[in-house]
């Protein structure tokens, strides 16, 4: 071989050797589900997503996805998935171990590619309004490790079964590739609807005043298709600024 066909090809070799190869499940998943997916955010209009926002009503079991084209522009509904596993009950979680899934609105800060869970996605809990209602608790007496996982069993996490996980996953992935966000908003149950009204007639005063401020901001959301900015107060609930 000629020294220069010979050069190029250990350039090539060693190219190829620097780039990370993609986690045995992503790329299993990504020939697997990946044109699912791809068919579905194309017909959403966002083939590209730059931001997520993951919307969570325990009661219903229900996950929606929406996506964004852009940081800042507005979003459009993509898919739901079932959550096909639940613990605990209508509240936020409040201590490690109480089989609660968490309220509120979060960010997804990790993808983890190595699950038990087959794949799976963690959400900051706790956040600034989880440790604002619970004073004096260290964040190990609150608890951690909440994730959107694949599999059906949890303990306060939120498992939407193995296909569901791989759709999810690849179109945080693609966001979080492009330097997108992925925001969580999770809802003990669809406001407006009978579950709620009851929720609001038998919750304590802490509890719903959470719940009212998840609903103001899942409300505008469904308004103008955008995210609010948000803030804490002092009792764990949120302001919309």
């Amino acid at each position: 071989m000629p020294v220069r066909a010979t050069v190029l090809a250990l350039c090539t070799v060693l190219l190829a050797a620097d780039v990370p190869r993609e986690p045995e499940r992503v790329a299993a998943a990504r020939l697997r589900t990946g044109p699912k997916l791809a068919r579905k955010l194309e017909a959403a209009g966002v083939p590209h997503p730059r931001a997520l926002v993951l919307r969570v009503f325990k009661e219903e079991r229900v996950l929606e996805i929406w996506a964004a084209a852009e940081p800042g522009g507005a979003f459009v509904h993509v898919s739901d998935y079932p959550v096909c596993a639940s613990s605990g009950g209508p509240g936020p979680k409040a201590r490690q171990g109480d089989g609660q899934v968490p309220e509120g609105l979060y960010r997804i800060t990790t993808l983890n590619p190595w699950s038990q869970f087959h794949l799976s996605m963690q959400i900051d809990y706790p956040n600034a309004a989880d440790r604002a209602r619970n004073l004096g608790a260290s964040l190990k007496e609150l608890g951690g490790q909440i994730f959107v996982h694949g599999n059906c069993v949890t303990i306060g996490c939120i498992p939407i079964g193995d296909d569901a996980i791989e759709e999810v996953y690849l179109a945080a992935l693609e966001t979080r590739t492009g330097g997108g966000e992925i925001a969580a908003l999770l809802l003990p149950a669809r406001p407006g609807t009978r579950r709620w009204s009851l929720l609001l007639d038998a919750g304590g005063l802490t509890d719903v005043e959470l719940w009212r401020s998840l609903s103001n901001i899942s409300k505008q959301f469904d308004a103008t298709r955008r995210l609010p900015t948000v803030r804490s107060t002092a009792r764990g609930a949120y302001l919309v600024d």
